[in-house]
């Protein structure tokens, strides 16, 4: 989340819902490989207990280190976070540190997503999913590809 950098919004488009999570897991090694630091939302439990889980063996002979971030009151010390809770919901609580304070990621990919999220234009680089297997899933992408192109990102549209 670095002021003053061009700002990079990546759409990968999806044809069935079997490739989000490999998708996710691509994009947050490569950006990891990098030396670069991954949040990754994922505010469905079970999507993000997937992730957990798939960030350690999608790749043989490999993982890319990583945490779910349960209270936002932990250290971090890894390079790539898992977080369920917006910035904004209650369960944070506003008195505490928000996550967006406390993940200062150079890269933000949404594992789910329905309305645009305020809090996202915060990062410089973010990877979002066209699911265009299912017509509502694809319009909420359009609204959040129409909010990041009014933001200022430069936009890229990518195949899976």
């Amino acid at each position: 989340m670095g002021k003053g950098k061009e700002k990079v919004a990546e759409f990968i488009e999806l044809r069935s819902p079997g490739e989000k999570l490999t998708q996710v897991c691509i994009r947050t090694a490569l950006h990891y490989e990098r030396g670069e630091t991954v949040s990754i939302y994922a505010p469905d439990e079970a999507e993000a207990s997937a992730l957990d889980d798939l960030l350690w063996t999608f790749r043989q002979n490999s993982f890319v280190p990583h945490v779910r971030l349960e209270r936002p009151t932990e250290p971090l010390i890894e390079p790539v976070i898992i977080f369920s809770n917006a910035p904004e919901d209650d369960v944070i609580g506003r008195a505490e540190a928000s996550v967006l304070e406390r993940a200062e990621a150079d890269v933000l990919i949404l594992a789910s997503a329905g309305e645009m999220p305020a809090w996202l234009t915060e990062f410089d680089h973010i990877y979002d999913f066209a699911e265009v297997y299912d017509e509502k899933r694809s319009q909420a992408a359009r609204g959040r590809f129409a909010a990041c192109k009014t933001a200022g990102y430069r936009m890229r549209f990518l195949q899976a």
